[in-house]
């Protein structure tokens, strides 16, 4: 009798087992079609929501609910990947679109970035999918915080795949960039995202979802609400100051391009430049440097009180530089006007190459020289010290960064802790890169309270109040002779809470990240059937 039992518990057992196995390949033959359409979906929204110069501001906010879907409906060990796959996919086709793919250095931080952003996705996977609690929805958004401050802070590449940075244009919730900087806003869309896939996977019955969706709505409605009214309680200033923002034309660049091929020797390499000829080599300078210092003294002749070069558009040999400033000392003179001229300044010692702003005030003095602090991989160049100069003026304090500088957060609060009410930042983009800075800008000034003025040949010019507000643009791809006038607001700079407590928001989520970790270590333990530490004592 008790082999006869014991045969018949096996086959109920196996019977069990066939029938699980069966009703298990009979779920995953349903889900595999919706897991197509749902990896399909969010990865042609996440390749929209990219950061570029064709992102969609209303990708970033959906992009997640497909893939957070995805990866729920998936075992782990496929679905997981897959997102990475998505991720790293739209890594590249932006990068391709850039040509950066094909500098080694930025592939391999951008794979690091990919396995960052992949990491949200992980944790909602295997801590929250285990609590159907509406506190699990703020898993995601901040393991997602948290990855983006640590690529910021440890990659040294800037803060480039910030989530906030795609909603340049949505002002009312940039303004919570003056309390957390730009990662509460990333918070905000990776929540949202988070509490919409929480409401898919309850079929959307408001019964079930009621209390959840009125919290979210309550704090989307208080962050914005508070945005609001900032824009209008803490707006500009009526009294302003005309700014303009300077290119060389398009036909004086390709008459110092001839030049420089006519003279030969490959003058384009900073070791060749300094070694030729230098009459010849001035000469084929000239052009861009005479069209710059004429445009600078038509804008202060028709009233602009700031001038800003771009970056590295000037070249200048560095026994001419001597020559180049006087010429401007002598318009800023005349003209009463502030310049900030930038050039790239060729050494005869390797690097060979120096970029550098030097600003010129109305007595004709240099009143300091700033070295960029942060040179891309593709620019062969030192390093300045990381200094951030700042000028007393009429119109408030003047600070200059140039161009990449402008991507380090750290940087960027030197200036605000010295009181800075106008940042001139110096630039030159490229093709496919035209516009991603311009619009970085306008969450810069919002966190740290003050005006920028962008001046970017190859790219789009722009000027940015302490708000965010954009009061004018200039592309240089559309236009023969780039030029950027704006009224700025004079006022002191506005003091955020964002520049007083510094990355707390993002510590805070570093922290959450931890208690994430720590929930998931006793997940496992608890599946495994392993006592916690301390469990069967007395």
């Amino acid at each position: 009798m008790l082999g006869i039992r014991e045969r018949g518990t096996a086959g109920g057992a196996a019977g069990k087992a066939r029938g699980g196995t069966a009703e298990r390949g009979a779920r995953a033959a349903r889900e595999r079609p919706a897991g197509r359409w749902l990896w399909g979906a969010g990865t042609v929204l996440l390749v929209l929501a990219v950061h570029s110069n064709w992102h969609l501001a209303s990708a970033a906010w959906l992009f997640p609910v497909f893939l957070l879907r995805y990866a729920r409906l998936r075992p782990a060990w496929r679905g997981l990947p897959r997102v990475g796959y998505a991720l790293g996919l739209a890594q590249l086709a932006w990068l391709a679109s850039t040509g950066l793919v094909f500098v080694p250095s930025v592939v391999a931080v951008f794979a690091v970035l990919t396995v960052v952003q992949t990491l949200p996705f992980v944790a909602d996977r295997l801590v929250a999918a285990r609590s159907g609690a509406v506190w699990s929805t703020l898993v995601f958004p901040v393991v997602l915080v948290c990855g983006e401050y640590l690529f910021t802070l440890l990659a040294g590449f800037g803060d480039y795949g910030v989530l906030g940075f795609t909603q340049h244009g949505f002002l009312p919730l940039v303004q919570l960039a003056s309390v957390t900087g730009v990662y509460g806003v990333s918070f905000v869309v990776a929540w949202t995202a988070s509490v919409a896939h929480w409401a898919w996977g309850r079929g959307f019955r408001w019964r079930e979802i009621r209390r959840g969706m009125l919290v979210w709505a309550g704090v989307l409605a208080l962050v914005l609400g508070a945005g609001g009214v900032r824009l209008v309680a803490f707006a500009s200033t009526t009294t302003t100051v005309r700014v303009a923002g300077v290119s060389a034309g398009h036909p004086a660049v390709r008459a110092g391009e001839r030049a420089l091929h006519g003279a030969g020797t490959e003058l384009w390499r900073p070791r060749n430049l300094v070694r030729a000829d230098p009459r010849r080599v001035r000469a084929a300078l000239a052009p861009v440097t005479d069209d710059l210092v004429a445009a600078t003294d038509r804008e202060a002749r028709a009233g602009a009180r700031i001038v800003v070069w771009p970056e590295t558009q000037a070249r200048v040999l560095a026994p001419d530089r001597k020559r180049l400033l006087a010429r401007v000392a002598a318009i800023a003179r005349k003209r009463q006007v502030y310049v900030d001229t930038a050039f790239a300044l060729h050494t005869p010692r390797p690097p060979y190459v120096r970029n550098v702003a030097a600003l010129v005030t109305p007595e004709g003095k240099v009143a300091r020289t700033y070295d960029k602090t942060h040179p891309t991989p593709m620019e062969p160049m030192t390093p300045g010290p990381g200094e951030v100069p700042v000028t007393g003026s009429p119109y408030g304090r003047l600070a200059t960064v140039i161009c990449y500088d402008a991507d380090f957060p750290a940087l960027m609060r030197q200036a605000a802790d010295r009181g800075a009410g106008l940042l001139m930042v110096p630039a030159n983009d490229w093709a496919g890169f035209e516009s991603l800075h311009a619009q970085r800008a306008v969450l810069r000034s919002v966190e740290y309270g003050y005006a920028m003025v962008r001046q970017s040949v190859h790219g789009v010019a722009t000027a940015v109040d302490h708000q965010g507000r954009v009061r004018a643009a200039a592309d240089y791809f559309t236009a023969d002779r780039q030029t950027l006038v704006a009224e700025v607001p004079v006022q002191p700079r506005t003091d955020t809470l964002y520049s007083r407590t510094g990355d707390l928001f993002a510590l805070l989520c570093a922290g959450g990240t931890l208690l994430v970790v720590a929930l998931g270590v006793r997940g496992r333990r608890s599946a495994a059937g392993v006592p916690a530490p301390g469990a069967g004592r007395p």
